[in-house]
């Protein structure tokens, strides 16, 4: 297939045109539906003066508009650049002018009316438009300076990647995805919005952003099948009256950021289901999965993915090492500057792992280790020891330097209901680590800042540490 994705759609318009493919508890789209709104999307780019291969902001919320978006944009031989719709409007000009897309295409709700509610807008100071021939989307990563930076990805990755995805996690078209994280994102992009494309799995959309409200879509529409991340299930567990598990829901997948052992063991005790880990990077799609449900209670990240080959480059000797995988879903490259970690089907990541009983243990990254005296500490290891004590519900780790002293020292943020002081968590820590990897010093918050995927907000953390920001 030349280009997949589509094709793939075309067979679902032509085989089931009034399934439904995206529906909410107070309306839905079918997949002729979704086909109708973006024929409105080409209209509207029809005088833009596009030019094939060129790259093209796609700004929309979860929903039939953001399937509608992509699919238009492919139609049209437009690489779509995925940008999160909660990004700044500074935020999405800077990234699209980096990356060579003149123009931003912005649609404001789930559910676009005519072609009127999608905004073509110029992006100005594009001196050279990019041209991708051969590329589906840019997803969005940041290099290490902090720029934008985007991983260019063909339709026939995209297509695999899912097609594995649904393979592992048994996800089938009679099942109902629960829509809990943004499609623009890889994670979302692959078991939620291709799927759909590809092999009309219907999507299940929340009304609200309450913690509480995709279990309610769950328990009215069906859902069977929950992607979501760690913050989400940690947020759950800790609502004064929760909502009851909904009877149809099967399968909860997290993914985006750590599952803690305690978390995983108590959304298992509370609602009678295990959370299956998922591991996965933007650059190449799904790498491990916790088939059996049990490994985020181990703290690990289950076994490979379905056609996924996952090696470790370490040292001679060296049980622990970089995860590189090789597999048919793996990214054309990074764009606009290429990297010689990715491409060939190959993504050399920076992920530091260990085998454990055939089943993949992520240890942090290796730039991310503090150096304590010429002693090297994993962050990793000594949140999983903090999350441990009693009191404490989350951690975030990282090295700090005192002025008139040489190297680093370990600094900790916590946030709990019932957080024990500072003497009480370094005696209970050097119960479990050595002397050098105790935390020096420890902040106590309300809560650790997160970014919408679930990830630590490194920024506001170290912001915050810098200016004892804490209870």
């Amino acid at each position: 297939m030349t280009h997949p994705l589509l094709e793939r759609f075309e067979q679902l318009l032509e085989q089931a045109p009034d399934k439904i493919l995206v529906a909410s508890r107070a309306r839905s789209t079918s997949v002729a539906g979704v086909h109708e709104m973006a024929r409105s999307v080409e209209r509207r780019l029809k005088d833009a003066s596009l030019d094939a291969g060129g790259l093209l902001g796609l700004v929309a919320p979860a929903g039939p508009g953001f399937l509608a978006g992509l699919l238009a944009l492919r139609r049209m031989k437009l690489a779509a650049l995925l940008i999160d719709p909660g990004t700044p409007l500074n935020e999405q000009v800077k990234t699209a002018r980096a990356l060579g897309a003149p123009s931003l295409l912005t649609l404001t709700s789930p559910w676009p009316e005519d072609e009127a509610d999608w905004i073509l807008s110029a992006v100005p100071g594009v001196a050279q438009p990019a041209e991708l021939n051969g590329v589906g989307v840019v997803k969005l990563t940041s290099g290490s300076t902090g720029e934008p930076r985007g991983i260019a990805t063909s339709e026939k990755a995209l297509v695999c990647d899912a097609d594995a995805l649904n393979r592992t996690m048994g996800i089938t078209p009679d099942d109902r995805l629960l829509s809990g994280i943004p499609l623009s994102h890889s994670y979302g992009l692959s078991t939620l919005a291709v799927t759909a494309l590809t092999q009309g799995t219907t999507l299940v959309l929340p009304d609200g952003l309450a913690s509480f409200e995709p279990f309610l879509a769950a328990k009215e529409l069906g859902a069977t099948v929950f992607p979501t991340v760690p913050a989400f299930l940690h947020a759950l567990l800790h609502l004064s009256d929760p909502p009851a598990q909904p009877a149809r829901l099967r399968l909860v997948i997290s993914a985006g950021a750590p599952l803690t052992p305690t978390t995983a063991v108590e959304f298992r005790r509370s609602f009678g289901l295990p959370v299956h880990v998922f591991y996965g990077a933007s650059e190449c799609g799904g790498i491990c999965y916790d088939r059996e449900g049990s490994a985020g209670e181990r703290g690990t990240v289950g076994t490979p993915v379905d056609g996924v080959r996952v090696t470790l480059d370490a040292s001679q000797g060296a049980l622990a090492g970089a995860v590189v995988i090789a597999s048919p879903a793996v990214a054309e490259g990074y764009h606009p500057a290429a990297d010689s970690s990715l491409g060939d089907g190959c993504f050399r990541s920076k992920d530091q792992a260990e085998w454990r009983d055939g089943e993949l243990a992520l240890l942090g990254r290796r730039e991310d280790w503090i150096n304590v005296g010429g002693k090297k500490v994993n962050p990793r290891e000594v949140e999983a020891v903090l999350k441990q004590l009693d009191g404490i519900e989350d951690a975030a780790v990282f090295g700090f330097t005192i002025p008139g002293r040489e190297g680093e020292s370990v600094r900790a943020v916590v946030a709990g209901g019932d957080v024990p002081g500072y003497l009480e968590v370094v005696a209970r820590c050097r119960d479990s680590l050595a002397a050098h990897k105790v935390p020096r010093s420890v902040l106590r918050v309300r809560e650790i800042p997160r970014t919408p995927r679930g990830k630590l907000d490194w920024s506001r953390i170290r912001e915050m540490a810098a200016t004892d920001e804490g209870l």
